[in-house]
């Protein structure tokens, strides 16, 4: 399985590089937040747009997973304190049972 996720990273690494190679001249205008950026490189605004979206995806990931991590505790803990109940239920003499039983027969 690995050597199928090798060869294709491979194939989207030729591509982005023949991407790249046949754009290198291209250049654009960029408007962000009412500063202009002229003359950029195509390949400097596609990478930096990777690299932002890659960051935002890292930190939605990160948020999560500390959630997950904290509902994740906070199940662990309702399970040691069900599963101590039910020992201590468990541990319970059964005289209650045992009474009503010999009452019945009598």
């Amino acid at each position: 399985m690995w050597v199928i996720k090798l060869i294709v990273l491979l194939v989207l690494m030729l591509g982005l590089v023949y991407v790249f190679a046949t754009n290198a001249d291209q250049t654009v205008d960029l408007t962000l937040f009412t500063r202009e950026f002229l003359d950029l490189q195509l390949f400097w605004v596609v990478s930096a747009s990777f690299v932002l979206g890659f960051l935002a995806a890292l930190a939605g990931m990160g948020l999560r997973e500390w959630r997950l991590r904290r509902e994740l505790a906070r199940v662990r803990k309702q399970q040691v304190a069900r599963d101590r109940e039910l020992e201590d239920l468990r541990a319970l003499p059964l005289q209650e049972l045992s009474g009503r039983s010999a009452g019945k027969d009598h």
